[in-house]
C-alpha cells in the first residue's frame, strides 16, 4: 500500500492494490495504473525520449491485472490491456497496444501467446 501512495503523491494515477518490487518511473504524471498491477523488480516505464534532437513524451497506460516482468521495460505512448504481461527482460517499444490477455516479450517485444 506504502509505495502505491508514494507514486500518487508524486502524480502517479495508480489504482487499487499495486504490487511494485522496485519499478521506476521518469515522469509520474504520464504513467496511469489500473487495478491489481504488479512492477516486478528493475521495470522502467520511461514516458519520454530524445529523438534526433526532439524531445517527445507521452502517456504509458496499464490496465487492470497488468503484469511487468523483471528489468522489463516500456516507452512512451504505450498501452497494455487488461490482464496482459510483459515477459522479464522485455522492451515494449514507443507507441505499442498490447491487446488485453496477451503475453509479449523479447527486445524489441512481440506478441507470443494469449
Amino acid at each position: 500500500p506504502f509505495k502505491g501512495l508514494a507514486w500518487r503523491m508524486l502524480g502517479a494515477k495508480v489504482g487499487k492494490r499495486l504490487f511494485d518490487d522496485g519499478g521506476h518511473f521518469t515522469e509520474r504524471s504520464l504513467v496511469g495504473l489500473g487495478d491489481f498491477v504488479t512492477l516486478n523488480a528493475g521495470a522502467v516505464l520511461q514516458s519520454h525520449t530524445l529523438e534526433e534532437g526532439t524531445f517527445k513524451s507521452g502517456m504509458i497506460t496499464l490496465c487492470n491485472d497488468v503484469t511487468v516482468g523483471t528489468n522489463g521495460y516500456l516507452n512512451y505512448d504505450v498501452v497494455m490491456g487488461d490482464g496482459s504481461r510483459l515477459e522479464p527482460d522485455s522492451f515494449l517499444m514507443k507507441g505499442e497496444h498490447v491487446p488485453e490477455m496477451s503475453i509479449w516479450g523479447g527486445n524489441p517485444a512481440r506478441h507470443l501467446g494469449g
